[in-house]
């Protein structure tokens, strides 16, 4: 595995080197003192510690530059201040660290960055397309009008709770309605799909533009509960991470 550290400061490079090593030691370290000669060289890593302040490119430049050439690399970005976490997640990092590191965030945030990059690496492509099959079949079976159906769990567009009933939302506008709770169809439904508002859960895939009151899902405007936007910024650019990497 091929770690990469993107800091003008030598002495956070090397700390940062340090504490990957003691969490994976076999692994290869490249460090670049600054974006440019990051974005130059022919990059390529699996993971990159990514400063956002620096001389010269800053990091979020370098960061959008390297997703414009496709570059699908881990990034988890370094910073002195927090401001900048929402651009963060823009350009599809997973993670942040705050300067001056907190020795066990700073592990934690390796070890998830590190997991990540092996669950990438290790599945097969033959794999990835059988899981996909597997995937669109995932199906609930629920009581609608008197009549047990199937649904399959993709072609919910997003879930709408009134009184005790539930209303499907199908991707062929058909609207499914039976009685049952919200939050047991939010256990079943998984990562795919997030509770952006008390009464909604959409799926990630249909969402076709989002911010901090409304997400757009195919023409339907659904509300998101105030403090859900930080959470549903993360959910959607992890779907968007595991769905590029498939």
């Amino acid at each position: 595995m091929k770690i990469a550290i993107c800091d003008d400061e030598k002495s956070v490079r090397d700390h940062i080197e340090k504490c990957v090593r003691e969490v994976e030691p076999e692994v290869t370290v490249e460090q670049y003192p600054d974006a440019s000669s990051m974005v130059s060289a022919s990059f390529d890593a699996d993971i990159l510690f990514l400063d956002i302040q620096m001389p010269g490119m800053d990091g979020m430049k370098a960061a959008r530059i390297l997703r414009t050439m496709g570059n699908k690399t881990i990034i988890v970005f370094v910073t002195a201040v927090e401001e900048y976490v929402f651009e963060a997640f823009d350009v599809g990092a997973v993670q942040y660290i705050v300067k001056p590191f907190d020795r066990n965030k700073l592990t934690e945030t390796i070890r998830k960055a590190l997991d990540l990059a092996k669950e990438k690496n290790d599945i097969s492509a033959a794999l990835l397309q059988a899981n996909g099959s597997e995937e669109a079949k995932r199906s609930i079976t629920i009581k609608s009008g008197g009549v047990n159906r199937r649904v399959i769990l993709s072609e919910i567009e997003y879930a709408e709770v009134l009184e005790h009933r539930i209303i499907l939302h199908m991707n062929d506008k058909e609207r499914i309605e039976y009685y049952g709770k919200m939050s047991d169809l939010e256990k079943i439904t998984g990562d795919d799909f997030f509770r952006a508002h008390r009464a909604y859960l959409i799926n990630l895939s249909y969402v076709k533009s989002y911010d901090a009151k409304t997400v757009n899902i195919t023409g339907d405007s659904i509300p998101v509960a105030r403090g859900k936007y930080p959470e549903l910024v993360k959910a959607y650019l992890s779907y968007h991470t595991r769905k590029e990497n498939l």
